[in-house]
């Protein structure tokens, strides 16, 4: 996260790789994670964030994406 007071909101970018799965699968988790960073966007601050994947799509759930996506968010707003 590169904190950036002067954009509007949260700006975020993925990187999944093609060992996360096929397109569709990947696809699909990348609209897991918007829809959860959606969710969150009120508690993230301005700034630049790049969010990575690096285990298998086929093995993430909804769930797991917002458990995942909740606690990194937890532990950063701790740090600052």
């Amino acid at each position: 996260m590169v904190s950036d007071p002067s954009l509007d909101g949260p700006q975020v970018a993925f990187a999944i790789g093609r060992t996360a799965g096929t397109a569709v699968k990947r696809n699909r988790v990348r609209r897991q994670l918007r829809e959860v960073l959606r969710r969150h966007s009120p508690d993230l601050q301005p700034g630049l964030y790049l969010v990575g994947l690096t285990r298998p799509a086929v093995d993430i759930s909804y769930g797991d994406v917002s458990q995942s996506v909740t606690g990194l968010l937890s532990k950063w707003s701790a740090q600052n």
